[in-house]
């Protein structure tokens, strides 16, 4: 057993040209891929379809950065970052169950700075043909927004008037470590979010009403079907 199939629980000859890396698996999101089971490894759990590799990283940007790094040495070279999001600011038009793409996101994602407030962090941006195609394809289903990849769900509520002010509309926790190392790797990469929750408003740590939890579903139905016909095309 190679380490690729160690790590990943399934062999490099498996990996398609595009990935799709969800730090957290959705039932709904699995039933539209079509997808029963995943296959485990030490640190992800993979399985692939007829046009894209699934892998779930796990929460952090360390975790889904290290499988970018990984997955740089097999045949991928497009990358689907596919998760939730938290919203800074209820006022953008923008409400739980939207559906966004990164224009550019900022790496925030070290706990230590954030505690002692260094706030000095580099930007990354998504590949944009990726972006493009996805962004027309959903016919304004999906919003473009600024991002910001953190360290910690604790200081996210006490950092929303600095977010606000660096034009960050949503905050989460793999974007960076994913760009950054699509970056280095030559790989392709974008992300496509839908909002769970509402910093302040509505928390992660709330629970949601059931409109809410409709709207989420249908939401995250509609974001997976929008990777699968991307995915179809060459």
């Amino acid at each position: 057993m190679t380490r690729f199939e160690t790590l990943f629980g399934i062999r490099e000859s498996d990996v398609k040209e595009t990935c799709v890396l969800m730090p957290l698996l959705n039932k709904s999101a699995l039933s539209v891929f079509g997808i029963d089971n995943l296959r485990k490894g030490v640190l992800y759990a993979s399985a692939k379809t007829e046009n894209f590799t699934l892998i779930n990283t796990g929460i952090g940007a360390a975790f889904a950065g290290d499988a970018a790094l990984y997955l740089s040495e097999t045949a991928c070279r497009k990358i689907i970052l596919f998760g939730s999001c938290g919203l800074v600011n209820h006022a953008a038009g923008l409400n739980i169950g939207s559906l966004v793409m990164p224009k550019f996101c900022h790496a925030m994602e070290s706990f230590s700075d954030m505690l002692l407030k260094k706030y000095d962090s580099m930007i990354f941006r998504p590949d944009r043909k990726i972006q493009r195609a996805v962004l027309k394809q959903s016919n304004g289903l999906v919003s473009e927004t600024g991002c910001a990849t953190l360290g910690s769900l604790k200081l996210e509520e006490d950092n929303a008037d600095l977010f606000l002010r660096k034009k960050i509309d949503i905050v989460e926790m793999e974007c960076s470590g994913v760009f950054s190392a699509a970056d280095i790797k030559g790989l392709k990469a974008a992300a496509l979010f839908y909002v769970s929750d509402i910093i302040k408003k509505s928390p992660f740590y709330s629970p949601l009403r059931s409109e809410e939890k409709s709207r989420l579903s249908d939401s995250i139905k509609k974001a997976a079907n929008l990777i699968c016909e991307f995915t179809k095309r060459p």
